[in-house]
């Protein structure tokens, strides 16, 4: 059951550990290596949370609901690989007692989208270790949703939903874990804070707008300054680049968001805080590219296929403290009906610690017309 469109005000705001809260299942399966999870909390929905109610034309009211209708895959991108996470770290002896540098920490997290989200019921996950050394583990995460609503569609959701039969595969990922090494080289690109130091100085963090709720032309011109909506976790805010773009070609233009912890996470709890970074840096992305190409007023698609997220560092150095992160974002690549998406996470010493690259379908729909509503 999506939230109901029209509605619009204050909306409550889950950090990491509410929205992420789930249940590990009774049965797991023909071996010790294969693992189940439920989640409790309903994914966010992009766009139902903006004042529809003031967009009274007929024409917008059929936007909304076009546009409305899928959770965030951010939610099941970053909770199959937690599940894998409670997997690993309660497996791990060497953890147990042991000073957190130790601890295996996300390296990559490999993702493939088959079938959109619903918010109105439970992501069921199976994890399945693939291989195990002393210092390298993989894991195999698939998701699945039941095919009829939650008993309580606005959760939390009861364990009995776990019972439900389930629909096909929506999500599967591979997530890799590594101990942390020492660093006997480390190079990386002059970072964001750098090169763009004249734009970023023009406002503080939270002067720049709000991470727009659906970032597309038709939604940010009938909706200007939606504010955060209900979306959980961090509070993202967009910087102004319209003037740095101007006049380059697509695959060189930027986008910069900025983004802090809405509530705190525990510093020892390493790999949520990743998680986080793998959670921002998929918002809207997709979305804006069909700006740029002129089709900000009649998107037909915009979808992940696979989003790869490669984390740099030792994990210690991904926690979130004091400071505002940085997403960057490009565009390299579009072709054959798809557009490749770059993100380069910054730490707010400068630090590249992560990064991510999507590949999902975007096209224009050729039966809406390209006006202005």
């Amino acid at each position: 059951m999506p939230v109901p469109l029209g509605t619009s005000g204050n909306f409550p705001r889950l950090g990491f550990l509410e929205n992420m809260e789930m249940v590990r299942l009774a049965g797991n399966g023909d071996s010790d290596d294969t693992h189940q999870f439920m989640s409790r909390q309903p994914a966010w929905q992009p766009g139902a949370q903006l004042p529809w109610e003031k967009a009274d034309d007929v024409s917008r009211h059929k936007t909304a609901v076009y546009f409305t209708t899928r959770a965030y895959g951010g939610h099941v991108y970053i909770q199959a690989p937690l599940a894998a996470v409670k997997v690993v770290e309660s497996e791990d002896e060497t953890a147990k007692g042991a000073p957190n540098t130790g601890k295996f920490g996300i390296h990559t997290i490999q993702g493939v989208f088959t079938n959109p989200g619903h918010v109105d019921r439970p992501f069921i996950y199976q994890v399945s270790k693939l291989a195990a050394s002393r210092s390298f583990q993989t894991c195999l995460i698939t998701a699945r949703q039941p095919k009829q609503p939650s008993t309580n569609p606005l959760g939390p959701f009861p364990e009995s939903d776990s019972k439900l039969p389930l629909g096909p595969i929506c999500f599967s990922c591979h997530v890799t874990f590594k101990r942390p090494v020492p660093s006997f080289a480390d190079l990386q690109l002059s970072s964001a804070q750098e090169r763009f130091a004249s734009i970023l100085a023009q406002r503080k963090p939270e002067e720049w707008p709000t991470s727009p709720q659906l970032d597309i032309d038709i939604l940010n011109d009938t909706f200007p300054n939606a504010g955060h909506g209900g979306f959980p976790i961090v509070d993202m805010y967009k910087v102004d680049m319209k003037a740095y773009n101007a006049n380059k070609p697509i695959p060189e233009r930027r986008e910069l968001l900025l983004y802090k912890l809405h509530k705190p996470i525990p510093a020892e709890d390493t790999n949520s805080h990743i998680l986080v970074h793998a959670f921002e840096a998929d918002r809207n992305g997709l979305l804006t590219i069909s700006n740029y190409l002129g089709w900000g007023y009649n998107l037909g698609v915009a979808a992940s296929l696979t989003y790869t997220f490669t984390v740099h560092v030792n994990s210690e150095e991904a926690v979130i403290r004091d400071g505002w992160w940085i997403q960057e974002v490009c565009w390299p690549r579009i072709s054959a009906g798809r557009a490749t998406l770059e993100s380069r996470i910054w730490s707010p010493e400068g630090k590249h610690v992560a990064s991510g690259y999507q590949d999902g379908i975007a096209g224009p729909d050729q039966k809406r017309g390209a006006e202005k509503l």
